[in-house]
């Protein structure tokens, strides 16, 4: 053998050496952002990584998610889990032969025989399942050239003038098809029918397909959920729901002699999100409220009573040689599998990070006031909510998750600039009526120069509000960008968001 040969073949192994290495290093680093359980095998692990990577594309470098890449991750990690052969040993139909429902189809397993660590995995890919589901409805996918796009992409009987695609790139066509993923509602579905989860996790998934059925204009659908999602909280509550909150309506009662589950608290707060976006703004405020003092008169946690925090994971760094130890300390710590979280059955105990959870609702109350009756009293609202959110974040602990106070934070100061913009442009509309009509009717029947002043009195007052908001939003934007990571944890969206 020649020496070129024996040299080509010697680097070409160093080469693929390298590769194996770097991909072994960087699938370790994802393993310490998002563990998984240790009992699955390794490709089944490995879709789960991969999954919960592209769903969190800041953390990866990049700038999008890819759904259909997700969705394609999961569809395999869940055919893995779901098969008796491979990583689903032990869990079985409900009934001989499973229940199907139409439009549905078949309903979840009875996984109760399966450790925590593999129940939870399981409710995370079925979680992620279903929300890149709901990014790809009207998504195709060409089984012949395996990409997924758009249906307006697509040519075919339905579509003969399809939407340009990309130099380079042929042209999908809908004859070799096929939706880029089943409903959303199939995986929602699953998780509800599924014997084995804990309530926490029901209640979770039922939010997340109310939310979903809201964001598709399905009121009445999405108001039988939240029923159910209700159900599901007070059927895991201790004593009689009833005594501390009306399932009906998700008000909490304040005079009960015991506190609510996290879980009703919860479900209450996504009702009242949901009555807001639909208009019934009077229903909205009172869950609002009461949930609101619920949240306040909840008992201090005991000394050593608070969970651990998340494990930190090195952030990225372009500094050579800290990336470099940065990413030994990954190789030479072992992963430690998170312990579960609550079940959401017991009222939750004050923490530091309750007076964010306050300023939530604050924002979501001043918005209410602003729109329905008091425009003054719903800023008032909202500039509390900004000043306790904004306090809670400097005061948290640095090894304290903050992402839902930045989001509470970012959220409040962008309904105040809001309800300020709207206020400024109201003054300078009646100032400049006013000086109008002392125009055209004279000093005698025309308003008077007191009126006036009075109303630009009132523009100069929102000017300087609005000039001192926007130097305060300008401070802490290195802080909400920085800890709310572009993704919020707050219940819903805001009226003005």
């Amino acid at each position: 053998m020649s020496r070129v040969l024996r040299f080509s073949l010697s680097f070409g192994a160093i080469l693929i050496l390298y590769e194996i290495i770097k991909i072994g290093v960087y699938q370790e680093e994802l393993e310490h952002k998002w563990p998984t359980p240790p009992e699955w095998s390794w490709k089944s692990r490995w879709c789960l990584r991969a999954a919960a990577a592209w769903q969190h594309p800041e953390e990866i470098g990049k700038l999008l998610s890819d759904w259909p890449m997700v969705a394609g991750y999961l569809r395999e990690l869940l055919m893995r889990l779901e098969d008796v052969e491979i990583d689903g040993k032990g869990i079985v139909e409900q009934e001989d032969g499973g229940i199907f429902i139409e439009g549905v189809g078949r309903t979840g397993y009875d996984v109760t025989a399966k450790s925590e660590p593999w129940r939870r995995g399981y409710f995370q890919a079925l979680m992620g399942a279903a929300k890149a589901a709901e990014n790809l409805e009207g998504w195709l996918t060409d089984r012949v050239q395996r990409v997924s796009a758009p249906a307006e992409y697509f040519v075919g009987p339905s579509n003969p003038r399809p939407k340009p695609v990309p130099k380079k790139q042929k042209v999908p066509l809908e004859e070799n098809s096929e939706p880029a993923s089943p409903s959303p509602e199939v995986f929602y579905m699953k998780i509800l029918t599924t014997r084995g989860f804990d309530t926490r996790q029901k209640v979770q998934a039922a939010l997340a397909y109310a939310d979903y059925l809201d964001y598709k204009g399905l009121q009445s659908t999405a108001a039988d959920m939240y029923t159910w999602a209700m159900d599901i909280a007070a059927a895991g509550f201790p004593v009689d729901a009833a005594s501390v909150v009306d399932v009906k309506t998700g008000v909490i009662q304040n005079d009960a002699k015991v506190a609510p589950s996290e879980n009703i608290l919860r479900v209450s707060t996504a009702l009242a999100v949901h009555h807001a976006k639909f208009g019934n703004l009077p229903t909205a405020l009172s869950i609002f409220t009461s949930v609101l003092k619920a949240r306040r008169a909840l008992p201090p946690a005991p000394p050593g009573a608070l969970l651990p925090p998340p494990p930190a994971f090195p952030k990225r760094t372009s500094d050579p040689i800290r990336s470099f130890f940065n990413t030994l300390k990954t190789m030479l710590v072992p992963v430690e599998y998170p312990p579960p979280a609550p079940s959401g059955n017991e009222p939750p105990l004050r923490t530091a990070m309750s007076p964010c959870d306050e300023a939530g609702l604050m924002a979501y109350i001043g918005e209410i006031i602003f729109a329905s009756s008091s425009e003054e009293t719903g800023l008032a609202w909202t500039r509390d909510a900004v000043d306790i959110a904004e306090s809670t974040l400097l005061e948290l602990d640095a090894s304290t998750p903050q992402n839902r106070c930045a989001d509470c934070l970012r959220v409040g100061l962008e309904n105040w600039k809001t309800m300020v913009s709207q206020l400024v442009n109201k003054a300078q509309q009646e100032e400049a009526e006013t000086i109008e009509k002392r125009k055209n009717k004279g000093s005698w029947l025309g308003p008077s120069q007191k009126q006036i002043e009075t109303k630009t009195n009132a523009r100069k007052r929102w000017e300087a509000e609005q000039s001192i908001l926007n130097d305060r939003i300008t401070k802490l934007r290195p802080i909400i960008v920085m800890d709310s990571a572009f993704e919020g944890l707050v219940s819903g969206v805001g009226l003005f968001v």
